[in-house]
């Protein structure tokens, strides 16, 4: 945030500080090299600062103009004044990836280990930026490679790691940088629960990183790749209990994640409270799941703590209702059949079920208890389905879980069945099938309702924004099976 914030102000300087920018800053700011060639014979001051500190060097810095940078070191320009933020010419040239200028800097006895006054350093703007050259040179003139800025204790590696450049790492780490760095460690509390619901709160740890974990969130195999070479160890952890393995499963990287398992990740850490395999179900990562498998992931395991989920966010998250629920449960929760079916086949256990009773076959039925506890609604999802592809799905995931044994009539905590939940979501199909599996067509919910009563009753319609409508139609079919007036 400094390094924008450091831009955000030369960007600003001529509205803030009109009445005070100098000639001299003004044209360079505008690239007028001829008019900065005039005023330099003319005496002008080369250090003569705008409101916020910034002179004409770091303008020329910053636009990566040569010529004008030339000029003004010739001129006597001081090469390593700093702006308000702390911010050098050298630092804002390295941040651009402007070769020619940080050479020119550097020669003219620029500081590479100035830094702005949050500690962030000319070599991790440069780490950022990618230009393996800028890393080079400055390295060469001293830069220290495993430096931190004073916030989190990142290193120009972990920065290099998180914009995926796999050749600035390899240099970096050539170059002696600490692998094994972590950021700072900080807890806060989290919801996992829902904005309202207490039930999932709790104390989390936060950082803890190393660059590999960086990598682990940003998916970049050959960045990883780079780190693990370089010594990395493919098991870290953070300071949250996630493992490298579990943050690229979470943040949906598939191929990364297989990339790992194949380093020796441990498929079964679950510091956090679940596993990988939760994970890549969660974001519907079938290649990973079967590598987690093959692997050795135990099909069993159940989430002991959900993920924590942002305010009105879109964030994909385990939410503390799955607390208890196995791969197989989250799987049909999350409309997930080919991921099922792979668990059955690997003897997963269908009768799981969380603390308020849902069964998976419940879960399948994807009526969510409250809006937050959907998986994924807005950023980074698939493409709602239409009514007729959601039935399909709702179906064929039915079939399995109920040829697996698993209780038509299992009611939750509230006493809701598979069949109310089928009667919410209006598909008939599905209706049908329960039925046909001995669905119990008058089972009573803690409000007294059968699911030919719900049918009647004006309920919202799942996906839409407040609206609510009765079942005529499902209602027909349950008098049409026999459901008791």
């Amino acid at each position: 945030m400094l390094a924008v914030a450091a831009v955000f102000l030369l960007a600003t300087a001529t509205f803030a500080h009109a009445l005070t920018e100098p000639d001299l800053v003004a044209a360079v700011r505008t690239g007028d090299l001829a008019e900065a060639r005039a005023l330099i014979a003319a005496d002008a001051d080369p250090d003569a600062p705008q409101g916020d500190g910034a002179t004409a060097l770091h303008w020329a810095a910053h636009r990566g103009d040569v010529e004008a940078a030339a000029l003004l070191i010739e001129a006597g320009a001081d090469v390593n004044a700093a702006n308000a933020l702390g911010a050098t010419p050298l630092w804002l040239a390295a941040g651009h990836g402007s070769g020619p200028v940080v050479g020119m800097l550097l020669e003219a006895g620029a500081n590479p280990n100035v830094t702005l006054r949050m500690g962030e350093t000319p070599l991790m703007s440069a780490a950022r930026s990618g230009n393996i050259r800028v890393v080079e040179m400055l390295l060469d003139r001293g830069a220290a490679v495993d430096a931190v800025e004073y916030e989190r204790h990142q290193t120009a590696l972990m920065w290099a790691a998180a914009q995926a450049h796999a050749d600035v790492v390899r240099l970096l780490a050539v170059r002696g940088a600490n692998v094994h760095a972590r950021t700072r460690v900080w807890d806060q509390l989290e919801n996992t629960a829902g904005n309202t619901n207490t039930s999932g709160n709790f104390r989390k740890n936060h950082g803890g990183s190393t660059a590999l974990l960086f990598a682990a969130r940003h998916g970049d195999v050959e960045t990883a790749r780079a780190l693990v070479e370089a010594g990395a160890d493919a098991n870290d952890v953070a300071a949250a209990g996630t493992s490298a393995l579990v943050i690229a499963a979470h943040s949906g990287h598939g191929p990364l994640g297989i990339y790992l398992l194949k380093q020796g990740a441990d498929p079964n850490a679950a510091g956090a409270g679940y596993t990988a395999l939760h994970a890549a179900t969660l974001r519907g990562q079938v290649e990973l799941a079967a590598a987690l498998l093959e692997r050795g992931a135990e099909v069993d395991a159940v989430v002991e703590r959900g993920t924590p989920g942002r305010r009105f966010s879109a964030d994909f998250s385990i939410r503390h209702q799955a607390v208890g629920a196995n791969t197989f449960w989250l799987a049909a929760r999350y409309g997930e059949p080919e991921i099922l079916r792979m668990l059955a086949e690997r003897g997963a256990d269908p009768h799981v079920s969380p603390s308020n009773r849902w069964s998976a076959l419940k879960a399948a039925m994807g009526v969510p208890q409250i809006s937050q506890e959907d998986r994924r609604n807005r950023v980074d999802a698939p493409e709602d389905m239409d009514r007729i592809d959601q039935e399909r799905l709702t179906l064929d995931l039915a079939r399995t879980i109920l040829d697996l044994g698993v209780d038509v009539n299992q009611a939750d905590d509230r006493g809701n069945t598979a069949l109310h939940d089928a009667v919410r979501t209006g598909f008939s199909s599905v209706v049908d099938l329960l039925a046909a599996h001995g669905a119990d067509l008058d089972a009573l919910n803690d409000r007294g309702q059968t699911p030919l009563v719900l049918a009647e009753t004006s309920l919202p319609v799942i996906g839409s924004n407040g609206l609510r409508s009765t079942q005529p139609e499902i209602a027909a079919r349950l008098r049409e099976l026999g459901a008791d007036e």
